[in-house]
């Protein structure tokens, strides 16, 4: 007798309250041997006809791990490794047979559709005894819980705070120079030793000329970063440092072989020794950051006449110039600013400003160059204040003279340059005020109620004066971007678009004005030069000490009332860091202290994981008015933390690996929540993720025979490609798919090549998995990248008029790539305007009723008219799309949507019917979707026809 058939032995549904980590566990009465387990998607029928089970498992991809307890074993082990559940796989796990009656699932779902397919012992022994669905269900018990000796989970999603906050290993801002850099200090050593020649004669003028321009170089770099900032500039830093290092080395090799020269010529050395002459001969000799410091002061002290200070072969304004240009340098680090400082070079330049009216526009960028390095640091802005030295944490009282002077050049309208650069280092120097200003009051605050443990009169005195400072402090952070220039010039040449080639409304033309548009949360990054000020000053760790007092969250009152206002300016000042790059980083480069910071939101009370609000939405209640608790902030700030670690994992972890996939399986798990959803858009900060996505696109043309994770091959392509691509595909559709302006920047300059791929690839089992929304999305900036806003238009009239555009070579939206160079929206425009003019007389004739759009047109148009309304607040580009008919395709569309959601309104009347059959949750939530993705296109088809109006009601007469 042959062994007998598998056959079902348990199918069930776990279903969980909300999306977590959960134990389910199924104990059989007997022995049994489990041969495969089957999980079913939503809505999906098992692979045994017999079975009557619907599948129910949401979300649709997670990572699954599966446990059995032998008989005569205490502890349970792995049935096989972790199964990798999504749509895109095989959802049949064949397993090794085992005898158990005991089997355990573990995973983050929501809910999960199991099947258990073996025999049980007695079929085995030849006992071959047959099993209604009645007796099984006697057999067998389900539940849920957590078992003590389960095995640790491989990649746990339960993490303590410490555990999911932790330092970053490829993400990275520059780091602050604790000291001038050798080369510097050669550099430095080496001119002093040329001004100290006695026979310099014209030769003075060249050694002034070299150091200039290499102080030059750091002022222009410092005026670019102020003047045109531009989004991620954080990224780029360490070339501008390189280049700069290159402008140092080249700049000693010209004194080198300068003073090689003179040397001779005042008799201190012979030629031949002279020749042999290398840098590494003043390495010995070199002297610290304090001696530079002091070798130097005749150079710097402006105050007094030109016979006491600098060189005697230079003039007064060259030895000005010179003096500047070496404290540039002397200003560039940490202890060489601090000793700078202390010398009272700070004083002297507050009295070049306030004494030298004259002062030629190369001087003054020059000296706004040195305060801008000087200011970087806490003893910088302190000398220039005349606050140092400081003898404890109150601010001294009474009026900076450099600040002053400051002001007073900016109300003389001077020159852009020097007009941002001084607004650059004005908006620095308010910030550090601010900022120890805040420190004090809240010093002041914690230790008055250390000492009478409740809020005394002078104790809420400080409190309100904290009040103030976090708000201003707020203010200050939040006013960041480019310093435009406010001349009639330059305001015309960016409303205007000139020079190009290809046509006004080209993708080279108008995608820049995606970033610029207004419909975005966040497009600059905050200075790091202000977040390191922060640092020194303390903000985080006293706003969690003062968030953690019990004493005042216990006040009633005026005091509870400040300490709330107070709250919530803390809460809008930390927003603000997640809402860019530099902030994010700067959060996870300092984890012991981000993690006191959580835990000072949260508190010990329990936060329920389903209700904390997402970050747009709590950002836009605060800077409403409306309070939002500490607890749900600490847990916004704890899944965006997450969210960076795992991209700095991801860019770390080896492709085609395990790891690397876990870390996608983490993010996609995290974009379940609706705070997760908004924290995975953080991706768009971190461009050099998105093309690690965009490249995992392509694994799934490339097996990997080797790869150890359960699941068949499909079509020669290893389970563990196919699933990072897809899971891939799947953070790629939550950037693809978010409204704002500052997430469609970061992805539409990739959309070329994210069409390649997901073109390239073998779609999944399932039409509308992760790759196939993601065409759709993306398919319609693909026509924006060959055709302009021009071509996008006339394939909406298409979409809007009720035209297939489906992925065919076909349509108008062709999706056929054959090679990199074709694209889509290959038409001929003599059809797209007869398109145009039908469009326009249908509506003219009001003979257009509205048509059901499909939904891959719903999404194809969705994008198309988020592109056309960002770029519309050009005016310039709004004035072509209203010439092009731009008015009628919106008419038609918002007939469409009237038409379908009239239509919707009735469905749903239908399947709510208590008479009808087809009123199921999956039909309810389907209907749900169609009516959230109408509205999702009518926001940005108003946004569009509001711009226009608005052009018309500008130029009235062009109508």
């Amino acid at each position: 007798m042959g062994r007998p058939e598998p056959y079902v032995l348990f199918s069930q549904t776990f279903n969980h309250p909300h999306l977590d980590e959960y134990v389910d566990e199924v104990v059989f009465g007997e022995p049994i041997v489990i041969t495969a387990c089957e999980f079913l998607e939503q809505n999906a029928s098992s692979a045994s006809q017999a079975l009557t089970l619907l599948g129910a498992t949401s979300p649709p991809s997670f990572a699954l791990e599966v446990f059995v307890k032998c008989e005569g074993e205490t502890r349970f082990r792995r049935l096989c490794h972790p199964f990798l559940y999504s749509h895109s796989s095989s959802n049949v796990l064949e397993v090794e047979a085992v005898v158990t009656n005991h089997l355990v699932v573990r995973g983050s779902y929501r809910s999960l559709s199991l099947v258990i397919y073996g025999n049980t012992a007695e079929d085995l022994g030849q006992f071959n005894i047959e099993f209604d669905d009645n007796s099984l269900r006697n057999l067998v018990s389900s539940a849920e819980g957590k078992l003590e000796d389960l095995p640790l989970a491989l990649h746990s999603t339960n993490l303590t705070i410490e555990e999911s906050v932790f330092s970053l290993n490829a993400l990275s801002i520059p780091v602050v120079a604790s000291d001038i850099s050798i080369e510097v200090k050669q550099f430095l050593q080496l001119l002093l030793k040329i001004l100290e020649l006695s026979k310099l004669g014209d030769a003075v003028d060249k050694t002034v000329s070299i150091v200039v321009s290499a102080a030059s170089s750091y002022v222009t770099c410092d005026l670019c970063y102020a003047a045109n900032s531009q989004k991620n500039l954080t990224w780029g830093k360490s070339k501008d440092c390189e280049e700069l290092h290159g402008v140092i080395s080249e700049a000693r090799l010209e004194l080198l072989e300068l003073y090689k020269v003179l040397e001779p010529e005042s008799g201190n050395g012979s030629a031949d020794s002279l020749a042999r002459c290398t840098f590494l001969d003043f390495e010995a000799d070199l002297v610290n950051s304090k001696e530079l410091v002091d070798m130097y002061s005749q150079y710097f002290n402006f105050s007094k006449n030109s016979s006491s200070f600098g060189h005697h072969q230079l003039s007064q304004e060259e030895n000005v110039v010179l003096g500047l240009s070496v404290a540039l340098f002397l200003c560039s680090s940490r202890e060489s600013c601090f000793h700078f400082v202390n010398s009272g070079g700070m004083e002297q330049l507050a009295h070049l400003f306030c004494h030298d009216k004259q002062n030629s526009t190369a001087i003054t960028l020059l000296l706004l160059g040195v305060i801008e390095r000087a200011t970087r640091y806490s003893i910088g802005c302190e000398g220039f204040f005349g606050w140092w030295p400081r003898e404890d944490e109150n601010v001294p009282s009474g009026i900076s003279e450099g600040y002053s002077q400051l002001l007073k050049l900016l109300l003389q309208k001077p020159r852009h340059d020097v007009a941002s650069l001084a607004t650059y280092v004005l908006h620095r120097l308010r910030f550090y005020e601010v900022a120890s200003r805040y420190e004090c009051a809240v010093l002041s605050v914690l230790g008055g109620l250390s000492s009478v443990a409740r809020v005394s009169s002078v104790t809420l005195n400080m409190l309100i004066s904290a009040k103030s400072q976090i708000k201003r402090l707020l203010k200050l952070i939040n006013s960041r971007g480019p310093i435009e220039d406010p001349s009639p010039v330059a305001c015309a040449s960016r409303s205007l678009i000139l020079g190009q080639t290809e046509g006004l409304l080209s993708y080279k033309a108008t995608s820049s004005l995606i970033a610029s548009s207004n419909c975005s949360f966040s497009n600059w990054d905050i200075d790091l030069h202000l977040l390191e000020l922060l640092k020194e000053r303390g903000l985080l760790p006293l706003s969690a000490a003062l968030l953690s007092s019990s004493i005042l969250r216990s006040e009633v009152g005026h005091a509870m009332d400040v300490f709330v206002d107070i709250a919530s300016s803390i809460e809008a000042l930390i927003f603000s860091l997640l809402f860019c790059r530099s902030g994010l980083i700067f959060l996870l480069n300092h984890p012991e202290l981000s993690a006191t910071l959580i835990h000072a939101l949260r508190g010990n009370g329990d936060v329920n994981k389903e209700e904390f609000l997402p970050l747009r939405y709590a950002s836009i209640l605060i800077s409403k008015g409306f309070f939002c608790s500490p607890q749900e902030v600490g847990m916004v700030v704890g899944v965006h933390l997450r969210v960076v670690n795992a991209i700095d994992r991801l860019l770390t972890s080896t492709p085609h690996s395990e790891e690397f996939l876990w870390v996608l399986w983490e993010l996609c798990g995290l974009s379940r929540s609706d705070c997760g959803h908004q924290a995975l858009l953080a991706l768009g900060y971190f461009p050099e993720a998105v093309s690690v996505l965009i490249e995992a696109l392509h694994f799934v043309k490339e097996p990997e025979p080797d790869a150890k994770i359960s699941g068949s091959t499909l079509c020669g392509v290893s389970p563990l490609n196919l699933a990072i691509s897809h899971s891939a595909a799947e953070i790629l559709e939550v950037i693809v798919t978010d409204s704002t302006a500052s997430t469609l920047s970061s992805w539409i300059g990739h959309a070329l090549e994210i069409h390649k791929a997901l073109l390239s690839s073998s779609p999944g089992s399932n039409r509308k998995d992760a790759p196939t929304r993601l065409l759709e999305w993306i398919d319609a900036g693909v026509v924006y990248h060959k055709n302009g806003a021009t071509g996008l238009l006339r394939c909406a009239a298409v979409l809007a008029s009720g035209g297939d555009a489906h992925l065919t070579s076909t349509s108008i939206l062709a999706s056929e790539l054959t090679d990199g160079e074709n694209a889509v929206g290959e038409s001929s425009s003599g059809s797209d305007i007869n398109v145009m003019e039908t469009l326009g007389k249908f509506i003219s004739e009001k003979s257009f009723d509205g048509v059901t759009l499909r939904d891959s047109s719903v999404a194809q148009l969705t994008t198309a008219f988020r592109i056309l309304a960002f770029i519309s607040e050009n005016s310039t580009v709004a004035a072509v799309l209203y010439d092009e008919g731009a008015i009628a395709v919106i008419y038609a569309v918002l007939v469409n949507c009237r038409f379908m959601l009239e239509r919707s309104s009735n469905n749903y009347d239908y399947l709510v019917d208590e008479g009808t059959e087809c009123n199921s949750t999956s039909d309810l939530l389907l209907e749900r979707n169609r009516e959230q993705s109408l509205v999702d296109l009518l926001v940005p088809s108003l946004v569009l026809l509001i711009n226009l109006l608005h052009k018309l009601q500008v130029f009235p007469l062009k109508i």
